[in-house]
C-alpha cells in the first residue's frame, strides 16, 4: 500500500487524476483537512453525487451524462476494489477555486484551480491538479485564459494557486512527494515540480499543456529528462503540439476502436492497460535528434546514454525501489526494450493443458500488443517456449540460421523476426515458471553485449522477486469473447476455437446474436474482446468492434437476391485495404480460388445456391477478422456445401487462423 511513484500502476494514477474533476457536493467541499481527511472510496462513493465538470467526454446534466457518471463511478470501484496501494490512502486536502456552489475558497476573485491531495500510512504524499473545465461561462473563461497566457511563459493565478496548495499539502511529510497533472493541470505540476527540485519530488503528467521551454533555466530542463518526471501523450493528442516538447517519456496508443473525438483522445478513457494495470506504449530515451531545433531552442540536454556498468546500477536502484511485482515487470520490460533499441519485449508465464506444457504472454511491450493475447507456444514455437523448456537464456542474432520455428510469433507482431533473445524466469533451471523475450532490434540485429546486459538485467530483476515473496497470481485468459453478469458468465470463447451452438426459434438465435456482437449489453453487464473490456456505455466502440473485428456470414439475406456484383461483394469486405487497385486485384484473386474467376460480373442473384456459400465465406476470410460468425439458419441453401465450408472453417481455427460461431437452428 504506498503513494510512490515507483509503485503505483498506471491505472491507480490515471484515478487519482480523473477523480478531480468531480467536484464534492457543498455538504463536503468544507469538511476534508489534514485533520479530518476522508477515505478515498468514501470519495468514490460519492461520485453520483458530485457536480461535475462537463470535461473530460460526458455532459453531467443530461442522462446520458449521469449514466457516465456512474459507468465511471464502477470502474473507479473496479480499481479500488483490486488495488494494492490505494486501500489506506485518504484525501487530506480539496481546493475548489470556482464560483458557485462547488467552490470552496474565500476570495472572491477565483481562477477555477481545482486540486486534491493525498496521503498514505507510510507518510507518502501526493497532489492532483484537474486540467480545464467547461462547467459554466465563468470557469471556461478562467481555465481557457490562464492557459493562453501561460503559453508565453508568464506565471499566473492558476500556477501561484497550485504552489501553494503543493507547499500546505506537503508540510511535514517525510516519505516521497508526487505531483499529478492532467491537460492545464499538466501545466500546473511541471511548474511546481521544477520549482521543487531540491525536495524528495516526482510528477505525472497525462496530455499535459506543456511549459514554456524558454521560461525553464538549464537545471530545470534537464530535469524534465530524468526518471522523476514522466510525461504521457496519447497517441493523435495535439495538446503536445502547442510548445517544444523534448522530454515526451511515453506515447500510449489510443484503443482502436475508439470514437477518436479530440476531447475523447485527450480524456482518459481511450486508452488501454495491462492484465496488472500497466499502460501500453513503451518508454522512450528522451533526447533531441534534430540538430535544428537544438539550435533554435537551444536545447543540448538529454537522457544520458549509460554505459554497461552505469546501466546495471541504474536498473538495480529503479527495481530495488519497487514493491509491486506488477511494477517490476513493467519496469524491467521498459528498461530492457530502452537499453537494447528493441521493437517489441514480452514477458511470458508457463503452464500445463491436457494437450501438455506451454508458455502464454502476461505482459507486451509493443505496438501490436493485442494481436500477442491468448497466444499459447509450446516447445519448438520460437525462442521463449525454447528457453523457457530448456531453462537456458538464448540469443539468435538472425533467425535464417536458426531451426527454431518464429511463424506464430512473427504473424503475431505482423512483421517477420530477425533477431531474438530470451532469458528464462525462475529460481534454477529445474524452476523454470516463464521467459523474458525481446523481438528484433529496430536498427540492425541484436548483439552479444545486449544479450549479456539482458541476462544480467533479468537476473538482477529476480533477485528482487524473490526477496519479495510474492507469488505470480495466473492471468491466464485465453477467451476472444467474454460477456458477463456480475460473475455470472454468459457467454465466452476462446482464440481459435470453432463452436457451433443449436437454436429452436429463429427469435432466440436473433437474441443471442445481437448479445455477442454487444447490441443488447445492459447496464450490470461487461462485454470483454482480445482483453479488451466494453461497457454500456460504449456503445459507439462496440459498432467499431463489430465493423473492424467481425464476419457474420448470411447476415443480410437481402445480398443474395441483390443485384450487387461478385467483385463488389468482395470488394466491400476489404476495409483495411485502401488502395482502389489493390482492392480489385484481391477480389479477382480470391474469386479465382472459389472457382467464380470468369463471373466477376455476375451478380450475386444469378449464382447458384452453393456458389453463394463459398462467396459468403471467401468475403468473410479476406477480411481478415478475429470472429467469423456463421449465421446459417436460412433457407435454400445447400446443406452439403454449407458443411464442406463449416469444415473448412474448423481447419481454420485448427491452423490458428480463425475463430469461429456457427449459429443453427434445430431442424
Amino acid at each position: 500500500m504506498s503513494l510512490k511513484m515507483c509503485n503505483l500502476l498506471d491505472i491507480e494514477k490515471y484515478l487519482l487524476l480523473e477523480i478531480a474533476y468531480f467536484h464534492l457536493p457543498s455538504g463536503f467541499k468544507n469538511k476534508i483537512s489534514r485533520e479530518t481527511p476522508m477515505k478515498l472510496d468514501v470519495y468514490i462513493d460519492l461520485l453520483d453525487q458530485c457536480g461535475c465538470s462537463m470535461y473530460p467526454a460526458f455532459i453531467s446534466r443530461s442522462q446520458k451524462g449521469k449514466k457516465y457518471i456512474k459507468s465511471r463511478q464502477a470502474n473507479f470501484r473496479r480499481i479500488y476494489a483490486t488495488s494494492d496501494n490505494l486501500d489506506d490512502v485518504v484525501i487530506t486536502g480539496y481546493m475548489n477555486d470556482n464560483y458557485g456552489s462547488y467552490g470552496n475558497t474565500k476570495e472572491k476573485r477565483k481562477t477555477s484551480f481545482v486540486g486534491l491531495a493525498f496521503k498514505d500510512s507510510d507518510d507518502n504524499a501526493a497532489v492532483s491538479f484537474s486540467g480545464c473545465e467547461l462547467m459554466n461561462t465563468s470557469s471556461i473563461v478562467l481555465d481557457w485564459g490562464g492557459c493562453l497566457v501561460a503559453s508565453l511563459g508568464r506565471v499566473t493565478n492558476h500556477h501561484q494557486k497550485a504552489l501553494a496548495f503543493y507547499d500546505v499539502n506537503m508540510r511535514g511529510i517525510s516519505g516521497e512527494r508526487n505531483i499529478l497533472g492532467h491537460s492545464k493541470g499538466g501545466n500546473l505540476a511541471t511548474y511546481v515540480f521544477i520549482n521543487r527540485l531540491t525536495e524528495a519530488v516526482n510528477a505525472y503528467c497525462i496530455n499535459a499543456q506543456p511549459y514554456c521551454w524558454y521560461a525553464m533555466n538549464d537545471t530545470q530542463k534537464e530535469a524534465l529528462k530524468t526518471d522523476r518526471f514522466e510525461y504521457i501523450v496519447h497517441a493523435e493528442d495535439l495538446t503536445r503540439k502547442a510548445s517544444y516538447v523534448p522530454y515526451i517519456s511515453r506515447t500510449a496508443p489510443i484503443n482502436r476502436y475508439a470514437a477518436k473525438r479530440i476531447i475523447n483522445i485527450h480524456g482518459f478513457n481511450e486508452v488501454n492497460f495491462d492484465e496488472f494495470g500497466n499502460l501500453e506504449g513503451t518508454r522512450v530515451i528522451r533526447e533531441t535528434t534534430n540538430k535544428l531545433k537544438s539550435k533554435i531552442f537551444k536545447d543540448f540536454t538529454g537522457e544520458k546514454h549509460l554505459s554497461y556498468e552505469e546501466c546495471i546500477q541504474r536498473f538495480q536502484e529503479k527495481i530495488e525501489a519497487s514493491t509491486s511485482v506488477p511494477r517490476l515487470f513493467s519496469i524491467t520490460l521498459d528498461e530492457v526494450l530502452m537499453v537494447t533499441d528493441a521493437l517489441a519485449a514480452v514477458l511470458w508465464l508457463k503452464d500445463k493443458d491436457r494437450d501438455g506444457e506451454y508458455i502464454y504472454p502476461v505482459i507486451i511491450k509493443s505496438p501490436s500488443a493485442e494481436r500477442f493475447y491468448q497466444l499459447k507456444l509450446r516447445k519448438g514455437h520460437g525462442i521463449a517456449a525454447q528457453c523457457v523448456f530448456e531453462g537456458l537464456p538464448l540469443f539468435v542474432r538472425d533467425s535464417q540460421q536458426t531451426a527454431v520455428h518464429f511463424e506464430e510469433v512473427g504473424h503475431a507482431l505482423g512483421i517477420a523476426v530477425s533477431s531474438g533473445i530470451a532469458v528464462p524466469l525462475g529460481i534454477d533451471e529445474k524452476e523454470v515458471f516463464g521467459a523474458l523475450e525481446l523481438i528484433n532490434k529496430k536498427n540492425g540485429r541484436f548483439t552479444i553485449e545486449d544479450f549479456a546486459l539482458v541476462n544480467d538485467m533479468t537476473l538482477a530483476m529476480l533477485e528482487v522477486f524473490k526477496k519479495s515473496g510474492q507469488i505470480i497470481d495466473s492471468f491466464q485468459d485465453f477467451s476472444l469473447l467474454r460477456i458477463r453478469r456480475g460473475n455470472e458468465k454468459l457467454f465466452s470463447i476462446e482464440k481459435h476455437a470453432c463452436r457451433e451452438l443449436l437454436f429452436s426459434s429463429s427469435n432466440k438465435k436473433e437474441t443471442f446474436l445481437k448479445m455477442i456482437t454487444g447490441k443488447k449489453l445492459k447496464p450490470d453487464e461487461l462485454f470483454f474482446f482480445n482483453r479488451r473490456k466494453f461497457d454500456f456505455g460504449k456503445k459507439e466502440e462496440l459498432k467499431a468492434l463489430v465493423r473492424c473485428e467481425y464476419a457474420i456470414m448470411f447476415e443480410d439475406p437481402k445480398r443474395r437476391y441483390g443485384n450487387e456484383c461478385v467483385q463488389d461483394f468482395l470488394k466491400a469486405s476489404l476495409l483495411h485495404v485502401r488502395d482502389v487497385s489493390d482492392k480489385r486485384i484481391w477480389a479477382e484473386s480470391t474469386a479465382k480460388r472459389i472457382g467464380l474467376g470468369n463471373k466477376l460480373k455476375t451478380p450475386v442473384k444469378k449464382l447458384s445456391d452453393t456458389e453463394y456459400i463459398f462467396l459468403e465465406y471467401a468475403a468473410a476470410r479476406i477480411k481478415h477478422p478475429m470472429l467469423i460468425v456463421v449465421n446459417a439458419a436460412f433457407d435454400g441453401f445447400v446443406p452439403t456445401a454449407l458443411e464442406v465450408v463449416c469444415n473448412q472453417l474448423k481447419q481454420d481455427c485448427l491452423n490458428k487462423t480463425a475463430t469461429v460461431i456457427v449459429l443453427k437452428m434445430i431442424k
